[in-house]
């Protein structure tokens, strides 16, 4: 399984009791995009797991030269990951190149990814410690997606939406892109990945973005990006274990034994892996796990 060692700064209080604590973006939930052409320094402290600053559909064209530089010199003072404009455009050989010694950037953001031709023409120019999570926005992406997530730079992959609605003329029920979220669930797991993460929110509607991303945690997504900060806590609740699920899993675990010595049934032991995961989960989150079983 692929895995990395990057690691962003994150506070959930309502997840952690407050405390500050490093999460691993192969497992960050809430994916705040912000304009790299916006007041970076004003930006800072949104609550999401991980930060994106965007020079890619948040930028009109007549502004990305200026956002790259803002975006460049945020990132001597703070930590994020970065959209690139896509391999089509006129933007990314210079996204890449100027990012590419940034002290605080945590990975690239490949917008538009249609193939891992396409992850290769950027990794040339990134350092071979910067990880790439790659935007599947079309069909063409979404049919290259096993071969993308097998790409070594490759460490996560997202979900661009409202992209691929318009490319394939989908509409608007999220029934209809049922199969897409789910193939790049199972690609994912197929290459070693962690499970990707889905489209952004619908700002200002916080009762739509939690049954969305409910919706989406159901398909197996276990990140999602948003538009707007206060839906970063939204999105975290949802993506993380409830407390009824802890208990269960606390209780199955006591039950069966931590390595399933009273197992009886056949799925038994597949219920106990999934009850570890749960707590581990829990734990990686930084939430109250009382009592803590030993595996």
């Amino acid at each position: 399984m692929k895995s990395s060692n990057n690691i962003d700064t994150w506070t959930d209080e309502s997840r952690s009791g407050g405390r500050s604590q490093e999460l691993p973006y192969t497992v960050a939930r809430s994916w705040f995009l912000i304009s790299g052409a916006s007041d970076l320094p004003q930006s800072r402290g949104s609550g999401a797991d991980a930060d994106i600053l965007d020079l890619e559909d948040a930028v009109p064209p007549g502004k990305k030269h200026a956002a790259r530089t803002q975006v460049v010199n945020a990132l001597h003072h703070r930590r994020a990951w970065v959209r690139i404009n896509d391999v089509t455009s006129d933007f990314w050989k210079d996204d890449v190149a100027e990012l590419r010694e940034s002290p605080g950037l945590l990975g690239v953001m490949l917008a538009k990814t249609d193939s891992a031709i396409d992850v290769d023409k950027i990794a040339e120019g990134l350092r071979a410690t910067t990880p790439v999570i790659a935007f599947i926005e079309s069909a063409a992406g979404l049919e290259a997606a096993g071969a993308i997530a097998t790409h070594p730079r490759v460490g996560r992959l997202a979900f661009g939406s409202g992209d691929f609605r318009m490319d394939v003329g989908a509409g608007v029920d999220r029934s209809a892109l049922t199969y897409a979220r789910s193939r790049l669930v199972v690609v994912s797991r197929a290459a070693g990945l962690p499970a990707p993460i889905d489209g952004p929110t619908v700002p200002e509607d916080q009762i739509l973005a939690v049954d969305e991303t409910e919706y989406a945690a159901g398909l197996g997504m276990t990140g999602r990006m948003c538009l707007h900060a206060s839906h970063a806590g939204t999105i975290n609740t949802a993506l993380s274990p409830t407390s009824r699920e802890i208990s269960d899993a606390k209780e199955l675990i006591a039950l069966l034994g931590p390595d399933g010595a009273n197992a009886r049934k056949g799925s038994d032991l597949p219920r106990l892996a999934r009850a570890h995961q749960v707590l581990n989960r829990a734990r990686t989150f930084g939430m109250n796990v009382a009592a803590p079983v030993p595996h």
